[in-house]
Order: structure tokens, then C-alpha cells, then sequence
């Protein structure tokens, strides 16, 4: 079964052409930081099982191959957060924890530039301020 890729909607997040200006971990959780031209984005997982962060021309067979990116990919202008479903991403987690660890959810944050993927079980808290 192959990944889809699904916008995420529980927050409106402006459209825009953003990049990942900061990626933190540390006891308060994983935030990444986008920028666009009218606003700023932070993601905050406050529990992250697994964060994969990769240079767009690393990932060319998921830019390609994923159909739920094929719109966004064309201008990078809009939503850029994803949820990855039957994601292989998640089914490595699995079969590292030895099938402990199931339940997590694969988000995608895509710029035109990088990839992160974070697994948590927990949703993103989002804040977005105008600048």
C-alpha cells in the first residue's frame, strides 16, 4: 500500500511560500520554526517518538510519488504540513520498537527546500503570528 500524503487541516495555517528557518530539540519539546513573507509558523510537538529532517534533493521520490503533494509541489505556496498515511516512515518506528510503539501519527512539514517528518502521538500545537 503506498503513502498518501494529506493535507493537514486542523489549523489554518495562511497560504504561503515558507522555509524552515529553525528546528529546536530539547526538554519542552520539538518546535520548528517556517517563515514566509507575511507571517511565522511554529509547530510545536511537545513529545516527538522520531524526527527524520532532509534536504528536498535527498527526498526527489517523495516530491515525485506522492500524489498528495503534486499540487503544492507546483508553486510551494500554501498549507505545508501534511499527514502521511500508511507511512514507511512509521512502519520502520514499528519494527525498531519491536511492535511496541504503534499509535503514532507521521506528520510531513514540506518547504521547497527541506522535509521534516516527525512521528508523536501527540498533535502539533500551532501558533502563527502576522509579521
Amino acid at each position: 500500500m503506498e503513502e498518501k500524503w494529506i493535507e493537514y487541516k486542523n489549523i489554518l495555517i495562511p497560504k504561503g511560500t515558507y522555509e524552515i528557518v529553525e528546528v529546536i530539540q530539547n526538554f519542552e519539546g520539538t518546535k520548528i520554526t517556517l517563515e514566509s513573507d507575511t507571517c511565522k509558523a511554529t509547530i510545536l510537538f511537545e513529545f516527538a517518538d522520531s524526527v527524520r529532517m532532509s534536504d528536498e534533493g535527498r527526498r526527489i521520490k517523495t516530491y515525485q510519488e506522492s500524489e498528495g503533494l503534486q499540487t503544492y509541489r507546483k508553486s510551494f505556496n500554501g498549507n505545508p504540513i501534511y499527514i502521511v498515511e500508511n507511512s514507511l516512515f512509521n512502519k520502520w518506528m514499528i519494527e525498531e520498537s519491536a511492535g511496541i510503539y504503534t499509535d503514532s501519527t507521521h506528520y510531513a512539514i514540506v518547504t521547497m527546500n527541506d522535509i521534516v517528518d516527525v512521528l508523536s502521538y501527540q498533535e502539533p500545537i500551532i501558533n502563527v503570528e502576522r509579521t
